[in-house]
């Protein structure tokens, strides 16, 4: 189906959503350290369909990481995915450009309905 990008700093977590994507039917590229994730799209940023990221990091929060990828290709789609979002995280978002800020699914059915949102938000024009 889809390539997509995943940050995460926690490993388990890390872990845990690149199984649910493979299960869908994505191919999960996954990382905990958002450098390494910033190089990885620099090297080929037509090819994921769409970038996930943890919004709370302590190296480098979702929404500074986001800007890093839409510097990289402005018309990237980008999503927040997290535990706790608050108003201010969400304008915050919508302003640096991101498609959407998403609650970190807890079954793979809510994950398979966020991601479809998010893939369809990233088709629009």
């Amino acid at each position: 189906m889809a390539r997509i990008l995943y940050l995460d700093d926690e490993e388990p977590l890390a872990f845990l959503v690149s199984r649910m994507l493979q299960v869908l039917g994505h191919e999960a590229v996954v990382f905990t350290d958002p450098q390494e994730a910033v190089a990885a799209f620099r090297a080929a940023p037509e090819s994921f369909a769409l970038v996930l990221t943890d919004l709370s990091m302590p190296a480098m929060n979702g929404i500074d990481f986001a800007r890093a990828i839409l510097e990289l290709r402005k018309d990237a789609a980008v999503a927040v995915l997290t535990g706790h979002a608050l108003p201010k995280d969400v304008e915050a978002a919508r302003e640096a450009g991101l498609i959407g800020v998403m609650q970190k699914p807890g079954t793979l059915q809510q994950m398979e309905q966020a991601l479809s949102e998010l893939l369809k938000a990233s088709a629009q024009p």
